[in-house]
């Protein structure tokens, strides 16, 4: 799976919730990325928790004039109630939208530790 990734995929209930604060040409609000082109140890791990449902709960909406997304503050395991964090550098966030010559991951740039 290296040209993939890893993500929690948010069910239709919270994509309905995500979307109406789309305000950019490109919709997406529809998962929050774990790990991008994992390598082969991430991805063992990862695999595992394929079909798993997950509680996130939302930090804050951030926004610039090309990208706007929801910074998750934490995501739970819901069988568990196990933390889950993303695996790769960046923080883990939900892009809402975009503007056509711009990319979903470059809603990375918003959040900063």
């Amino acid at each position: 799976m290296n040209n993939g990734y890893y993500a929690v995929m948010l069910n239709k209930e919270s994509c309905d919730v995500v979307k109406p604060y789309a305000t950019m040409d490109v919709v997406v609000g529809d998962h929050i990325t774990l790990a991008y082109k994992p390598n082969n140890e991430t991805f063992k791990k990862l695999n595992k928790l394929c079909g798993k449902k997950v509680d996130v709960y939302i930090k804050e909406l951030r926004a610039n004039k090309n990208i706007e997304a929801f910074w998750v503050n934490n995501m739970y395991l819901t069988e568990t109630y196990k933390k889950l964090k993303r695996v790769d550098k960046g923080s883990a966030h939900i892009t809402i939208s975009h503007k056509k010559d711009f990319k979903s991951g470059d809603a990375n740039t918003m959040f900063k530790r």
